[in-house]
């Protein structure tokens, strides 16, 4: 019975049962796209939110404990010697 029903759609709309086939593979390949774009989406998300919130080792010590004002960077990186 619903093959007559899906038959007799075809027809009406002039299609033939290769043509939904290929339909349905359209509409498969769409979906599949659709949930790789979420998935990968989503997977972006918390891979930024891991990077933005890491902190260091000693990140809230060096806060506390490090210099109230600017180091000159001559006085912390010595190139050489």
């Amino acid at each position: 019975m619903k093959s007559t029903v899906l038959s007799r759609e075809l027809a009406r709309l002039g299609a033939t049962a290769s043509n939904g086939r290929r339909d349905r593979g359209a509409v498969s390949g769409l979906l599949i796209a659709v949930a790789c774009a979420l998935f990968g989406g989503g997977a972006a998300v918390v891979a930024v939110t891991a990077v933005v919130t890491a902190t260091g080792p000693n990140d809230s010590g060096a806060v506390l404990n490090g210099p109230q004002k600017p180091v000159s960077p001559t006085e912390v990186i010595r190139y050489g010697g």
